[in-house]
Formats: C-alpha cells, structure tokens, sequence
C-alpha cells in the first residue's frame, strides 16, 4: 500500500495481513496500481427497500444499513463502474476477480465489468441449503447468489488450479454450480454481519484462483471472512471496511485464525507425541490448517447417497489422521505447510 494509506485498524506483518477502516472507493483510489494478485468483491447489493423476510422462523426486515440503499439504478451502475475501475487498475497483469451478488446488483456489475476491460471467466452459481422461504408466496424461493469471476485483461493469464478442483470433485470436472451452506452459529461466534459469506466458499475461491503467499484484496471486507480464509490458505491479506464494530470482529476472527493455525502446524512437526498405556502415533496426512472447515469440505460437495458413504469413509480416516502403533518408536512425517 502507498505512504499516503492511513494507519491499519489491524495488522499482523509476520503473515501479511492487514485491515484498514475507511470508504472503499477513496482507498481503493489511493493503493498501489498492479499490487494485487486477487481480489474477492461483495459490494453493497442493495436491495435495502424496506421490505421483510423470513429469517429462523421469524419476520424480519431485509434493510442491511444505510450502505445498502439505493436511490436510481443509475446511481448503482455508477458506483459500481467506479470501483470496478479501482480494482481492475490494481490487479497484476495476470489477476483476477471475483464478486457476488444478487439479482438487485448482478447484471450492473457483469455489464461494468465488460465496459471496463474484463474478461468474465465463469458465473458461478451458488447454491444456498435451506434458503428462507419468500413470505408474499407470488414467486420462487430466492436459493442462489451468482459469482461472477474474471480476469483483468481479456488475452491475459490467469491462475486456475483446475487438478486440485478436479480432485476435490472425486476426480470430475467441477461445474459452477457450488453447493456450500451458509455460515453456521461458529463462524457467527464472534458477531454478525447480514451479508456473511461462508469459510468454506472463500477457501474455494482461493484456492482454485490463487497461490499460497498471494496478495488477496477484499475492498468490503465486512466480518473478515476472505482474511480469516487467507490465514488458514497461507495467502496475505488486505481489507477494507468503514463500519468499525464490524472490523473488530473480523481482527478477532482472523487473529483467532492465526492462532489455530500455527498451533496446526507445530502440531505437524511434533515427533513426541506419546500416548498412555505405552502406544505411540503416526501421522498418516497432514493435520489440516483449519479442521473444522477442510474436513467438512468433501461432505458439502457430495451429490450422491454412494459418494456420501465414500466420503464419510475419507474424512473418517484424516479426521483420526494418525495409526495407532503398540509398542512402537514414535515416528512423524513432514510436510511443507
């Protein structure tokens, strides 16, 4: 980030993370130009219009805060040419995007896109288990956010890690239609924002559209979620966010993370692990970086009773993680983590 960037509300400089409190659009304008490697955008949807929704089995209002009205949607396009500008100016040659949205903001945001210069890769289809019925009943349940993903440059390169995808997908090609929950009460622990994005999609996106030590931006950071992703992915962050409760409790969240994750990876390295009773242990995969995310992963993207049955017995096995040895030396394998 420029000298000219205000101080950051959070840092952690031993993992590149940093969070900074401010308008989006004025810091975007002052940060370096071709510094980042990926960003992830959820910008205002703005479907803050007064009406209600249903939200655990109560009436609620869909008004998300004063940053989510919108008065003319030429003054939504607007914004969003603006910031998609910014964003594009501060990509590498070879970076990438992605933003979410609904259908209040979506198409402004894929039009911009195409006026600006990008080359939209993929519209992904985010399935959300269990969405809230629509109240009025006059038209279909609201199940799916779109992601739009795209590179900078229309005859550029981009970084997509399409084995690893395959791989997760039980060696098929993964299609654009993501079926991942949204986040539970744990990743709600620390306090809510009404427009959170689950750990599960964000370590998706990361990991098929960047390396580790990749420079990741989130201009509407919110609760911190893509940091949080970026500290359990090995990549460095930085955030943007005005309102202030909101950046407490994404630096508690991401400074939590960090926490786990190294105690993750010593545990890694640990050969002295003895167990009561004269047994002894061997780590037969490597620990995950973040259990409760990476372990669940593989139950998300099953799509038959078969394959769940396949799955259950996989993560089973790295859940243990470790053969019980009688008897035996402690041994321990390394891994680069």
């Amino acid at each position: 980030m420029p000298h000219d960037t205000p101080a950051p509300f959070f840092e952690d400089t031993a993992h590149g993370i940093r969070l900074y409190r401010g308008d989006a659009l004025e810091l975007l304008k002052r940060a370096k130009a071709e510094h980042f490697d990926l960003i992830f955008a959820d910008p205002p949807y703005f479907l803050s219009n007064d009406g209600i929704t249903c939200h655990a089995g109560r009436m609620v209002s869909v008004n998300k805060g004063v940053w989510d009205r919108a008065e003319t949607f030429e003054a939504v396009h607007e914004f969003n040419k603006e910031w998609l500008k910014e964003c594009r100016r501060l990509l590498k040659p070879n970076g990438s995007i992605w933003v979410t949205g609904t259908a209040h903001n979506i198409y402004s945001v894929g039009f911009a896109m195409q006026t600006l210069g990008f080359k939209i890769l993929n519209d992904i289809a985010w399935y959300k288990v269990n969405p809230p019925p629509n109240l009025s009943c006059r038209y279909f349940t609201h199940a799916t956010e779109t992601i739009l993903w795209a590179r900078r440059d229309a005859k550029g390169r981009h970084t997509f890690h399409y084995a690893e995808m395959k791989r997760e997908n039980r060696d098929r090609q993964m299609q654009s239609l993501w079926q991942i929950k949204p986040p539970g009460a744990r990743e709600k622990r620390y306090g809510k924002h009404p427009t959170q994005k689950p750990e599960a999609l964000l370590d998706r996106i990361l990991r098929a559209s960047s390396d580790p030590h990749s420079l990741v931006l989130d201009p509407f950071c919110g609760s911190g979620t893509t940091g949080v992703a970026c500290a359990h992915t090995g990549r460095r962050f930085v955030g943007f966010e005005l309102d202030e409760k909101f950046l407490e409790v994404a630096a508690k969240r991401i400074g939590d993370e960090i926490t786990f994750t190294e105690r993750q990876t010593s545990l890694a390295f640990n050969t002295d692990i003895n167990v009561e009773g004269g047994g002894s242990y061997r780590w037969l995969t490597s620990p995950s970086t973040n259990l409760t995310t990476r372990l669940f992963r593989p139950m998300l993207l099953s799509r038959s009773l078969s394959a769940r049955f396949k799955t259950i017995s996989t993560l089973i096995t790295t859940l243990i993680g470790i053969r019980f040895l009688r008897g035996s030396k402690i041994t321990a394998r390394s891994y680069t983590c």
